[in-house]
């Protein structure tokens, strides 16, 4: 099979774990929290990360990190692992600008 028509499947799979995500994360009230939870899981579901026994191919980071650390006996799941914490990181640091901006553009307008 063919490398893009794997990326395309992954990612529609991923797209349509997001869409439930989304419908059941709506009877979260905070609307911080619930822009959270569906973002982090995103990137959760959609990162990639490069395969370490076949150079210059990627996967998922979360099925790279799963297979590194539990199913090879010597993998090294670090890596993908790191990209993973990077991207929640990320998503963590510009939502809490986006929600800070949000607080003061609404103090200043009331």
């Amino acid at each position: 099979m063919n490398y893009a028509y794997v990326w395309v499947i992954v990612t529609l799979a991923g797209l349509g774990t997001v869409a439930g995500v989304f419908v059941y994360s709506r009877s979260i009230k905070w609307e911080w929290l619930r822009t959270l939870v569906r973002c982090l899981a995103t990137v959760l579901l959609l990162l990639p990360a490069g395969i370490q026994v076949i150079e210059g191919y990627y996967a998922p980071a979360f099925i790279v990190v799963l297979f590194e650390g539990l199913f090879k006996q010597d993998g090294n799941p670090w890596p993908a692992a790191q990209t993973l914490g990077a991207g929640c990181l990320l998503v963590i640091v510009l939502l809490a600008l986006v929600q800070s901006w949000k607080f003061y553009q609404n103090r200043g307008s009331s």
